[in-house]
């Protein structure tokens, strides 16, 4: 279980103490507050006089003598609504002397029951029941419990909080993380601004029950909401890890996760090089290992590092020289496979408007992947600072993987405004 699964748990079990009325003759002074009120004037009069003397074996400290009064009243029968409600009623307060949970939740469930107890209180009393089944680690009637209270207090998103964490312990995963969507608009109509760490629970879930969809919903929410660098990486590196990915959306994913600030550590960087590297990009890699170096993520002095040097080494300068001759390949070219190729190269050495007129011409040419060049363009449109173009471009990114990935973008884009 998360840290924060189990702090909701601690809250749920937290049960709330409920205060008993006065019964019998203390309460036969009061008249009715209002119609429909209970009124001590309506308890029969078998039942009477035995509440009278639980009372009395109440206040000398004799509780279990009090309940056996309670109990010789039910078992005579006929009681009527009002007898139940104060019967009920006793029961709860010897329920809390006695550390009795069977009575409490037996008292707890016959008020929640009864017509006599006002509606702003039954929340309360269901509450109470859902704490009482989680001590005996009943989670379907904890479940059943909270569900109630979600329909009585539908603007409360402590209680969708709950019930996720509930629905999450059943492997309910669907309704867990619908619970937490839940609770995130409750708190955004309250007025208020919804914890960071319920979009990282809907993220967790839904990567551990491997929900795919369910991971790029609740991964879009967490960095519309709290767009920094830890969740960036996150996001798109359990939703690469959530769908089948190749080579080119690995690049796709990179580059976002640089745009976003997001690589971190030496596993990032040496994969985004090492990708580059084989896209035959290698001013890109150069770029992204000189970064890497320079942040301390990569480090110089292994083996490994020095390959990837001599690589990008051997192939930077025949790369440079020929993207001029490249450009005009691409332009005479049938298809718009060779501008696609240019497009990554002029976008791999931060030449955004080479690059961004590379793909439109490999639109224009066709015989290339049309979601692969929208999402190319788009993506350096953005990096240009164009926003309109980039959505443009964006918007036209349809079918899996790259049509999230635009959505993606698109996140990233409109989080930088």
């Amino acid at each position: 279980m998360t840290p924060t699964s189990r702090l909701l748990l601690a809250a749920m079990l937290a049960t709330t103490a409920i205060a008993a009325p006065a019964t019998a003759k203390k309460a036969e002074a009061a008249a009715a507050a209002a119609p429909g009120a209970v009124d001590a004037k309506n308890i029969s009069k078998p039942v009477r006089p035995v509440l009278v003397e639980a009372q009395k074996l109440e206040a000398a400290g004799d509780n279990a003598g009090a309940l056996a009064q309670l109990r010789t009243a039910e078992a005579a029968g006929n009681l009527n609504s009002t007898d139940i409600f104060f019967i009920s009623q006793m029961k709860l307060g010897l329920g809390n002397k006695l550390k009795d949970n069977a009575l409490l939740e037996e008292a707890i469930k016959a008020s929640a029951n009864s017509e006599f107890l006002p509606a702003a209180d039954k929340p309360k009393y269901v509450k109470n029941l859902a704490a009482l089944s989680l001590q005996r680690n009943d989670y379907n009637a904890a479940t059943q419990y909270y569900e109630q209270l979600a329909t009585m207090t539908p603007n409360d998103p402590d209680i969708f909080s709950n019930l996720a964490v509930l629905y999450s312990r059943q492997k309910q995963n669907p309704q867990a993380i619908a619970s937490l969507q839940r609770a995130i608009a409750a708190t955004k109509a309250s007025g208020k601004t919804p914890d960071e760490s319920l979009y990282r629970t809907e993220l967790k879930i839904a990567v551990d029950a491997k929900l795919p969809a369910l991971v790029q919903s609740a991964s879009m929410d967490l960095v519309t909401a709290y767009p920094n660098p830890v969740n960036w990486r996150d996001a798109l590196l359990v939703y690469r890890d959530s769908v089948k990915t190749d080579d080119q959306s690995n690049l796709d994913i990179f580059r976002l996760m640089d745009a976003a600030g997001a690589l971190n550590g030496e596993r990032d960087y040496a994969e985004y090089v090492e990708t580059a590297i084989g896209k035959g990009l290698p001013g890109e890699a150069k770029t992204v290992l000189a970064e890497g170096v320079q942040k301390g993520m990569l480090s110089s002095s292994k083996p490994y590092i020095a390959d990837y040097n001599k690589s990008i080494t051997t192939r930077l300068a025949a790369d440079k020289a020929g993207l001029a001759a490249g450009d005009k390949e691409a332009r005479a070219a049938a298809t718009g496979k060779t501008a696609m190729g240019q497009g990554d190269a002029y976008f791999g050495y931060g030449d955004y408007a080479k690059a961004a007129d590379m793909y439109r011409l490999a639109l224009t040419k066709g015989g290339v992947d049309t979601a692969t060049a929208n999402l190319r363009l788009g993506a350096t449109l953005a990096k240009a600072g164009d926003k309109a173009g980039a959505t443009a471009a964006l918007q036209l990114v349809k079918g899996a993987p790259r049509e999230a990935l635009a959505s993606y973008w698109m996140t990233w884009l409109n989080s930088k405004a």
